[in-house]
């Protein structure tokens, strides 16, 4: 039995050499780079920024003239039967005429009430917007990337210590067997002995199978299904403790849903600025460059030829709209407020998160000290008993009393360093640190 188990590890020590010869190693940052370079959400907030970014310009602000040419050009043929006073007459059946126009027309609007240097400065915002929502996108795929990741560092972890565990009930397996052998054992042990073995032997299949299931997870957040045979760094590493007074700080600066709202209501500033100015008279400086030719075979004026230049000033100013304008300012103030009190919210939400995320990152950290210090305790406990069992002084419910506690040690704290790493991304996500 003992070779037999030897041998099953020593396939799965030679699948996992080859799995690592043949199959890529990602470490976390080249996981999270891998992930911004292929998600797709990414790359449409990437694309909607470039918009926005496009659109911030003088000309859709209203800082350049409008100019317009058009041209016209047209011709007849008529039947023209004249009697003049002088007792001349024409009578032709076939006049062919024909006519000829352009210009080009220019407007430029020289003030409108600062309408366009508040539209600049909307469109300025709105472009900075864009920015922040990219970003939002990404720190959101980098927090579901980085908790994917250290899942599959957790299970990697978890089938280690499954081995380990196997490596025990061998041990056991071995030390029954060998007493039933000189008679001081019973066949109720050694078969108990198997039980448990092969109990361990389907935890590690179904480990195994979950293990896989995350990596085509991770695969599917990256955009990528064929990229899910890969190899991870089975390490938890974890960062020094963040100062509780800091956090607030660095969520009015750097969370990035918070300067989303906080843009919101500087934009809802910049559209009352152009409802204002509606309330102050506009002016235009028009300019026609102006050609037309009309040629005739018959009448008095057989050429006319026009070509000239001409220029003016328009003033505009609106004095009564029924209201709108007043209305609409009435909204747009109605929705600044809005904007104001979303903020407020949002930060009164954020501010009760990182207080309950940073109580349960310090709750993880104290449990993973304990539990640090619990493995050791179980390691030995096991040992002490399994030395005990060979010399004959150890029964077998001890023995394997000891073995659970082990295991369940194992497991707890797998599961300690996965949930203060999880409390860990949750901090760094909520107070802005993964896009700066």
């Amino acid at each position: 039995m003992k070779h037999f188990l030897y041998s099953i590890i020593f396939l799965i020590l030679q699948i996992n050499q080859i799995e690592a010869q043949t199959n890529s190693f990602l470490s976390y940052e080249d996981a999270v780079k891998m992930g911004l370079q292929h998600n797709l959400d990414v790359m449409i907030a990437k694309n909607e920024a470039e918009i926005s970014s496009i659109q911030n310009n003088l000309g859709n602000a209203g800082f350049y003239p409008k100019v317009d040419m058009q041209m016209n050009l047209g011709g007849a043929n008529n039947a023209t039967n004249q009697k003049f006073s002088s007792g001349q007459t024409v009578n032709k059946a076939s006049v062919i005429s024909g006519n000829f126009s352009s210009g080009v027309y220019v407007t430029y609007t020289l003030f409108d009430g600062y309408k366009m240097f508040a539209t600049k400065k909307k469109l300025e915002i709105l472009e900075e917007q864009g920015e922040i929502n990219f970003k939002i996108q990404a720190e959101n795929l980098v927090e579901k990337l980085s908790l994917t990741y250290y899942q599959i560092v957790r299970q990697e972890q978890m089938l280690n210590g499954i081995l380990s565990s196997m490596d025990v009930a061998d041990a056991r397996l071995q030390l029954a067997e060998k007493k039933l052998l000189v008679g001081s054992g019973s066949n109720v042990e050694v078969l108990q002995a198997k039980l448990d073995l092969n109990a361990l032997k389907s935890n590690f299949i179904a480990n195994k199978n979950a293990l896989k299931e995350q990596k085509i997870a991770f695969s599917q957040l990256i955009q990528d299904k064929e990229f899910s045979n890969f190899q991870v760094d089975t390490n938890f590493y974890f960062e020094q403790a963040p100062v509780m007074e800091q956090l607030y700080s660095m969520i009015d600066q750097k969370n990035k849903s918070l300067l989303f709202t906080k843009k919101n209501q500087e934009i809802s500033a910049q559209i009352i600025r152009e409802i204002k100015s509606q309330k102050l008279p506009k002016l235009d400086l028009n300019s026609n460059l102006l050609f037309s030719r009309n040629q005739n075979a018959a009448g008095f004026s057989l050429l006319n030829q026009n070509a000239g230049f001409n220029a003016g000033i328009a003033f505009y100013w609106n004095l009564f709209n029924g209201y709108q304008t007043r209305n609409q300012l009435k909204i747009a103030e109605i929705n600044q407020l809005n904007s104001r009190l979303m903020e407020d919210n949002l930060r009164i939400a954020l501010y009760a998160s990182i207080k309950t995320v940073y109580e349960k990152w310090y709750d993880n950290k104290q449990a993973l000290e304990l539990e640090e210090q619990n493995i050791q305790l179980a390691r030995q406990s096991l040992t002490i008993m399994l030395e005990r069992m060979k010399v004959g002084l150890g029964n077998y419910l001890e023995t394997k009393e000891s073995q659970n506690a082990y295991e369940q040690a194992i497991t707890r704290l797998v599961n300690a360093r996965y949930n203060l790493k999880e409390a860990e991304i949750i901090l760094k996500k909520v107070t802005g640190q993964f896009i700066q």
